[in-house]
């Protein structure tokens, strides 16, 4: 429990209801998230004249750019979290079926209904593709 004068406690909340919600969060997402950029300043590069119409119109401007940028952020983050098409299930005859096939592809470790696919991956030696080498669409 954090006290409410620690300057890390609403970042520490955001990282405990993420794992709770998408259950085990790697060690690698936890540091992706913690070193994340922060967003930028919209206004950070505005130049100041003096007069104010004109720099309320500047950072009018900024400001209408940095929400067009934001929405395309955010539009893609809402496809990826809504994509569909990121997971396949397995079905057995029988839970022992299940639990003998996960024991024997030694999986089980990572769960038994929903198990993380990048983790599974590395259990059985398949190489995955980085998306930060994507190229940009």
């Amino acid at each position: 429990m954090t006290s409410p004068a620690d300057p890390n406690a609403d970042l520490l909340a955001q990282l405990q209801a993420t794992a709770a919600i998408g259950g085990p969060t790697s060690q690698a997402d936890l540091l992706a998230q913690l070193n994340a950029e922060p967003e930028s300043d919209p206004l950070e590069g505005v130049e100041y004249s003096g007069d104010l119409a004109t720099d309320s119109t500047a950072e009018l401007d900024a400001l209408a750019i940095g929400f067009r940028e934001r929405t395309k952020r955010e539009d893609e983050r809402f496809r990826l979290a809504t994509d569909s098409e990121f997971w396949f299930a397995l079905c057995f005859k029988s839970r022992d079926e299940k639990d003998a096939f996960l024991h024997a592809a030694r999986l089980f470790h990572i769960g038994d209904k929903y198990l993380d696919g990048l983790a599974a991956a590395a259990v059985l030696g398949v190489a995955m593709p980085n998306p930060d080498l994507r190229e940009e669409e």
